[in-house]
């Protein structure tokens, strides 16, 4: 209530001020008296002026060219004959023509400070809705139409504004407490017709505010609240650059009409702190660009029993500044006003600054202190931390790793082909044999030799307890109803088929067992990531929408910083994939640094290159998998020492799959204790037929 008295007595102080009273035409008068010439009396003789009397001469003549006509030069024919006049047009003349030669909204506009306060403009008081004048030139008999509109201001004035978009009027009122938060309150008036506002009213603020020693910082803003024509809206702030948006929610149309939206919200390090005093500078009409502002007006209170020291208000464009467009009035001791004299057009700006006393604010605390420096820099902060601790975790773990102290922990069914894979690298024609052997030891098949002839025989249905490889495998080469495969070559391309499919199981299988060995430094990664954008998302302005954007960037980084560190056969494909992967590695990071510093994009970009290249080194044959792989050359040597042992023991059925995938098969040769289950000399013919 206290904001809207000042706001009323503003409005009264400015009616007294501007002088704004004197008697106008409307805009219907004025084209009529523009376009229609008076009629001239009759000449008689009583009419005619005494010769001999000056004064009478001068009042004949007086009238006589107030009543002419002034016609266009061309229909006086040549003029430089003898009896040609020679005409110099008045100096309202020529105001005349340069007025006929603006726009409709200018005349408007020109005439809107005077129609706020006409008494004899009366209006309907709950009434708004469009009208339209013709106006015709002196000079032309052609009409042109202006819309325009009746506008009920907030202070209950009614003015007539032009119906083209743009804000009729506009008060920001600021209130600065002695903690040196601002509380503001604004009421905006706009005129929408489909076009720029169709979508609803959006306010901007510049994100960083700037110090007289050029020194920036950052704007902490809380909106409270925000009404359209008295019903609560809602409204977000968005973060883009280095501008603050006040914008809808919800998308919405908003239909051709007259509006009033009211602001809501709170300011904090708005003011500069100098030695002798403290300033607060703002820039009210720059926060709707693109429209034009009829009458900008703000006003500044401080607590009570306090004092201004100074005050400025200038407007105009940003190289041509001017205090005397705007006004400046005392409301009290402690309430200032300003107000625009003219219109802003859509780049134009209206800055009103004021000093204070300092001691009408309490200093900054140690705190609140911090807390500013973590609104200013906490997303840099927090992406190097993130970045920091991430990379010097993983830096460590792998040293821990490279020095053989790591174990595995991880169980999984170890098969031949697996075993091969793992310690050799590779997957191939013996690694599809060896697998076999493994099924001859699950007891699922057998192999036969008839004469020439190779043969797998199905021994059983129960595929339950085998390996996915394994089952693949089986049911590859023998469906659902055969009981035995002959190797031959009508079923050349169904072995074919079966080694494509078994191959592809145990890479994919080695990549799943490296990522579970691999999901604890993973976990750890993600989660710290994680905490860092969360971190970093919760000081901005919007945490959810910040949140979502950085979410968004992370995948795309991720995406094709993966591409980069992806292999390729075909040098050119290699080197084209990479460039564009790392184009667009850095439009996602500049994209980024459109919402929060550079710096920390660049350092989120860093970090999630370390998860990854981290990770990719864990799970390679010299990372986590390594102490699996030492365990495997020591069954390798065990097999290759001991073969007279194993091979007269139970021991050489459990190991036969192994021994024929560690190329080992020629130190083993059948005798009276393995014959039962020797099929190293089948795996051979099987191995030679098959490739």
């Amino acid at each position: 209530m206290k904001k809207l008295f000042l706001a009323i007595c503003f409005t009264l102080c400015l009616s007294v001020s501007h002088n704004l009273s004197a008697a106008v035409s409307s805009i219907e008068e004025a084209a009529q008296e523009a376009s229609t010439p008076k009629p001239l009396a009759p000449m008689s003789s009583e009419g005619l002026p005494d010769p001999k009397n000056v004064d009478e001469v001068r009042a004949f003549f007086k009238q006589r060219f107030q009543t002419a006509v002034v016609s266009d030069a061309a229909e006086l024919g040549d003029l430089n004959k003898s009896n040609a006049m020679d005409v110099q047009h008045s100096a309202e003349y020529i105001q005349n023509m340069q007025e006929q030669k603006k726009s409709a909204f200018e005349k408007i506009y020109d005439q809107m400070l005077d129609r706020l306060n006409a008494p004899q403009v009366e209006f309907s008081p709950d009434t708004v809705f469009y009208e339209q004048f013709k106006q015709q030139s002196p000079r032309s008999t052609e009409n042109v139409d202006v819309s325009v509109v009746r506008v009920r201001l907030p202070n209950g004035s009614v003015v007539l504004a032009p119906a083209r978009e743009h804000i009729p009027y506009l008060l920001s009122s600021f209130h600065i407490l002695p903690t040196g938060l601002i509380e503001v309150e604004e009421e905006v008036v706009v005129v929408a017709n489909g076009e720029k506002l169709k979508s609803g009213l959006v306010k901007t603020m510049p994100k960083y505010t700037t110090s007289r020693d050029n020194v920036k910082k950052k704007v902490d803003i809380d909106l409270l609240s925000v009404s359209l024509n008295g019903a609560p809206i809602g409204y977000k702030l968005q973060e883009i650059g280095n501008t603050i948006l006040f914008a809808p929610k919800e998308k919405y149309e908003l239909e051709p009409g007259v509006y009033t939206y009211r602001f809501n919200y709170l300011l904090d390090r708005k003011l500069w702190y100098y030695d002798d005093f403290t300033e607060f500078y703002t820039d009210i009409s720059s926060s709707y660009p693109n429209l034009v502002i009829g009458s900008a007006n703000a006003i500044v209170s401080i607590p009570d029993g306090r004092n201004f020291m100074t005050s400025l208000a200038m407007s105009g464009a940003p190289d041509n500044l001017a205090a005397g467009r705007t006004v400046v009035a005392h409301l009290s001791q402690n309430a200032i006003g300003f107000a625009s004299l003219i219109p802003l057009a859509s780049d134009e700006g209206m800055h009103i600054l004021v000093s204070l006393d300092k001691v009408i604010f309490n200093a900054p605390s140690l705190s609140q202190r911090f807390v500013w420096f973590i609104t200013d820099y906490g997303d840099i902060l927090f992406s190097f931390l993130g970045f920091a601790v991430i990379f010097i975790s993983y830096f460590f773990s792998w040293k821990y790793i490279k020095q053989n102290k790591s174990r595995l922990t991880v169980r999984f069914k170890q098969t031949a082909p697996l075993n091969r894979y793992i310690l050799k690298g590779v997957y191939d024609m013996r690694s599809f044999v060896s697998a076999f052997l493994d099924l001859v030891r699950y007891h699922v098949i057998d192999i036969k030799k008839e004469g020439k002839t190779l043969m797998l025989v199905k021994k059983t249905d129960s595929l339950k307890n085998l390996p996915l490889g394994l089952k693949q495998i089986v049911r590859s080469l023998f469906g659902k109803t055969e009981t035995s495969v002959e190797l031959s070559a009508k079923n050349k391309l169904k072995f074919a088929r079966a080694f494509k499919k078994h191959e592809s199981d145990i890479k994919t299988y080695f990549k799943v067992l490296t990522w579970r060995l691999n999901i604890w430094y993973l976990l750890f990664g993600t989660s710290m990531f994680a905490l860092t954008l969360l971190s970093i998302a919760y000081i901005a302005i919007n945490p959810l929408e910040t949140m979502l954007i950085l979410i968004s960037a992370v995948i795309t980084l991720a995406f094709y910083l993966w591409i980069l560190g992806h292999p390729f056969s075909k040098k050119w494909v290699r080197l084209s994939v990479e460039v564009t992967a790392g184009v667009f590695v850095l439009l996602t990071v500049f994209m980024l640094g459109v919402y929060i510093h550079l710096l920390s994009a660049f350092l989120l970009a860093a970090t999630v290159y370390v998860i990854l290249e981290y990770s990719k080194r864990f799970s390679a044959k010299n990372g986590l998998i390594k102490s699996k792989e030492q365990e495997l050359e020591r069954l390798y040597q065990y097999l290759s020492t001991n073969v007279s042992t194993i091979s007269k023991s139970k021991e050489f059925e459990m190991e036969q799959a192994n021994i024929f995938a560690f190329e080992l098969e020629d130190k083993y040769e059948e005798n009276s204790k393995n014959q039962k289950a020797y099929q190293l000399d089948v795996a051979r013919e099987l191995l030679k037929a098959l490739q």
